[in-house]
C-alpha cells in the first residue's frame, strides 16, 4: 500500500537547511572579511606610505646629506650633481621589499648592485620626489608623462580607493617648504592582497561546507534512518501487520536514545494492540456464538428443528410467483388424546418424530416448518398436479407407518390430515394459499382424517382417501 503525503521530507529539509545555512554563513563571512580588510588595509597603506615618505625625508634633511652627496645645500641636488646616483639608489630601495628567491626567470640569478646575487624585489611603493620646483625622482612603474597627480590617478574606483597618497613636505632650516615627497602603497598589491584573502575565505568556506556535509551525513544519517524505520513500523501497524510485528519485535539500527525510547513505546503499543485484538477476537467469537443462538431461536422451532412460522414466511415470500406452487398444511390426528393418555413428554416425542418424517420426505428446495402446536406446513414449487398427488400420498403413508418409541418400552403410531393448495400458473398471496390449504385440511378432518385434500384453480375440491 502506497501512502501519499503533501508534506516535505524531513531528511531533505534538514540537509537543505544545513547546506543553505552553511553557504549563507560562508558568503556573509567572506564578504565581512573582505570589507574589514578593505577598511583596515587602507589606513595601514596610509601608514606605510607615511613611513616611507618620512624615511626618505629624514635622510634628505639630515645635516650630513649635502656633504655626503657633494653639494652645498639640499636645493642644489640635481641629476648632474656628484653622488646623485647613490641618492637615487637610496630612494629606489624604499620602493621594494626583497624576499629570497634567487633563481627565477629561467633559473637566471638576479644581479643587484655591484653584480651580487640578490633576492627577488617586489614593488610595494610608488613615490615622487619634487625639490625646488624640479622633479628629482619618479617611480619607474608610474607614467613618465604628466604631473605627479596625473601619474598617481588610477583607472577605476576600486584601485583608486587605496590610492590616497601621503604628502610629506621638505622644509629647509628656516621651515620654508622647498620640496614635496608624495608616496603611496602600490594599489595593485593591495587589490591582490584583498582578492587573495577573499578567495582563501571562499575556499575555506567550501571546505567547511564539505565538512558540514560529511558531519550531516554522519550525525543526522542515523536519525533519519531510525525515523524511516519507525515510519515503516507505524505504516505496517496501520495496515494491520500486528501479528508479525508482535512476533519479531521492532528491529532498529543503532540510533539516538530519544529514538530508542520511541521504539520502546512503539513496542508497548504493538503489545497492547495485540492484546486488545485477542480480546476483541474472543468477544467477536462470543458474539458470533450468541448470534447463532439468537438466530436459531428466532428462526428454528426449538422442539422439532423445523423452521418456525415467521422464518417459514420469510423463506417463501420471494417464491410465491413461481409456477407449480404447492402449499400443504398438516395436522396430527387426535393429538390431544396422545397428551391426555401418555402425557406431554410423549406428545413432544410424537412431534419430534412427525418432524423427522417431514424432513426425510422433503429434500432440495422444499421448505418445511411448524406453525404451532400439532400444525405443520410444507411449501414447494415446480410440481405438476400428478406429482403433488403422489407426494402427498407418500407423505400420508410415511406418517401412518412411523412408530414413536415412548419411555417404558411402549410405542405409538399416529396419522395426519393434510390440506393442500395448488396452482400451476397463477400467482397467489400467502393468505390465499393459507385459506385454501386450511379449507382443504378442514375437509380432510371432517371426512375421516388420515387423508389429504387438494384444492386447485381448475377443480376446486378433491378428497383423497387412503389407498389401503
Amino acid at each position: 500500500m502506497k501512502h501519499k503525503t503533501g508534506s516535505p521530507s524531513l531528511s531533505r529539509l534538514i540537509r537543505r537547511s544545513m547546506n543553505s545555512s552553511t553557504l549563507f554563513t560562508i558568503l556573509v563571512f567572506a564578504v565581512i572579511v573582505t570589507i574589514l580588510l578593505s577598511v583596515v588595509i587602507r589606513p595601514l597603506a596610509q601608514l606605510g606610505a607615511q613611513l616611507v615618505a618620512h624615511s626618505t625625508m629624514r635622510e634628505m634633511t639630515s645635516p650630513a646629506f649635502p656633504e655626503n652627496h657633494g653639494i652645498a645645500r639640499l636645493e642644489d641636488l640635481a641629476p648632474d650633481s656628484p653622488g646623485f646616483d647613490r641618492w637615487w639608489k637610496t630612494v629606489e630601495r624604499q620602493e621594494v621589499v626583497n624576499y629570497r628567491l634567487p633563481f627565477i626567470d629561467d633559473n637566471t640569478p638576479r644581479a643587484y648592485d655591484e653584480g651580487r646575487e640578490m633576492p627577488r624585489a617586489l614593488h610595494t611603493v610608488d613615490m615622487v620626489v619634487e625639490l625646488d620646483g624640479r622633479e628629482l625622482y619618479r617611480s619607474a612603474y608610474l607614467s613618465a608623462s604628466g604631473t605627479a597627480e596625473e601619474a598617481l590617478q588610477e583607472r577605476n574606483w576600486f584601485t583608486n580607493y587605496f590610492n590616497k597618497p601621503y604628502l610629506a613636505p621638505i622644509l629647509d632650516e628656516n621651515d620654508q617648504q622647498i620640496g614635496l615627497i608624495t608616496a603611496r602603497i602600490y594599489p595593485p598589491l593591495l587589490v591582490e592582497i584583498v582578492g587573495v584573502t577573499a578567495i582563501l575565505m571562499l575556499l575555506l568556506g567550501l571546505l567547511c561546507f564539505y565538512v558540514n556535509y560529511l558531519l550531516g551525513k554522519w550525525l543526522i544519517g542515523p536519525l533519519l534512518r531510525s525515523l524511516a524505520q519507525l515510519r515503516n513500523v507505524f505504516r505496517r501497524l496501520a495496515d494491520g501487520d500486528v501479528d508479525e510485528l508482535y512476533e519479531k519485535g521492532i528491529q532498529m539500527d543503532r540510533s539516538y536514545s530519544e529514538i530508542e525510547d520511541i521504539a520502546v513505546e512503539t513496542g508497548r503499543i504493538i503489545n497492547n494492540t495485540k492484546m486488545y485484538m485477542e480480546q476483541l477476537k474472543e468477544k467477536n467469537e462470543e458474539l458470533e456464538a450468541q448470534q447463532l443462538i439468537l438466530t436459531r431461536q428466532a428462526t428454528i422451532d426449538g422442539l422439532t428443528d423445523l423452521n418456525n412460522r415467521r422464518h417459514f414466511l420469510e423463506l417463501i415470500s420471494s417464491r410465491l410467483d413461481e409456477p407449480g406452487l404447492v402449499f400443504m398444511l398438516l395436522d396430527i390426528d387426535d393429538f390431544k388424546k396422545v397428551n391426555d393418555t401418555y402425557g406431554h413428554l410423549a406428545g413432544d416425542l410424537v412431534l419430534e418424530g412427525f418432524a423427522t418424517v417431514l424432513q426425510e420426505s422433503f429434500v432440495g428446495h422444499a421448505v418445511t416448518g411448524r406453525f404451532g402446536g400439532e400444525e405443520f406446513a410444507v411449501f414447494d414449487t415446480g410440481l405438476s398436479h400428478e406429482e403433488v398427488t403422489m407426494i402427498a400420498e407418500r407423505l400420508r403413508a410415511a406418517i401412518e407407518d412411523s412408530i414413536v418409541d415412548l419411555p417404558g418400552g411402549r410405542s405409538i403410531g399416529v396419522t395426519s390430515s393434510i390440506g393442500i393448495a395448488y396452482t400451476a400458473r397463477l400467482s397467489l398471496t400467502f393468505e390465499e394459499l393459507y385459506q385454501q390449504a386450511d379449507a382443504a385440511l378442514y375437509h380432510s378432518k371432517r371426512n375421516g382424517k388420515n387423508r389429504f385434500t387438494l384444492l386447485d384453480e381448475s377443480d376446486p375440491v378433491h378428497f383423497h382417501k387412503p389407498l389401503n
